[in-house]
């Protein structure tokens, strides 16, 4: 009497892989796949944090140099805010620098220094109505421009 197909043995060298085997390599699989998709979103959002950051920056020493030109150099005590759209001043034809996008407003604070000749200018940027994401502050004294250089 004949054997069945299915009940054969296989032959030495040529069996296949159980399915405890499979399973396992399969979860192995998805846990390194998941690894590493996990590092590339990681990796993605410090990206996007570092353009923030880089962003927020260039806008601050960029809104910092606007404020030292005439008339902003002869500075006065005064807080105003900006946002995506309105606060905005211009000098000539020179208009105050727009916050980046992504951010919700900006603060620009002119106060003077008591007992010294010198003003304390503090910008500070919010990247929601409540969460400040960064603030420049620093103090600004009379200087001359030289206009022969």
């Amino acid at each position: 009497m004949m054997r069945p197909e299915r009940l054969r043995r296989c032959p030495p060298g040529q069996r296949g892989f159980t399915i405890i085997e499979t399973v396992m390599s399969t979860a192995l699989l998805g846990v390194l796949v998941l690894s590493a998709l996990g590092g590339l979103l990681f990796g993605i959002a410090q990206a996007r944090g570092g353009q923030n950051r880089a962003q927020a920056a260039t806008w601050a020493e960029a809104e910092m140099s606007y404020l030292l030109l005439p008339p902003y150099a002869s500075f006065s005590a005064q807080t105003y805010t900006l946002t995506q759209t309105t606060g905005y001043h211009s000098y000539g034809a020179l208009p105050e620098p727009v916050i980046p996008a992504g951010f919700d407003h900006a603060v620009v604070t002119i106060s003077a220094v008591a007992g010294v000749s010198a003003w304390q200018v503090t910008i500070t940027l919010y990247q929601t109505p409540s969460i400040t994401y960064t603030t420049l502050s620093t103090y600004v004294s009379s200087f001359t421009r030289c206009t022969g250089c």
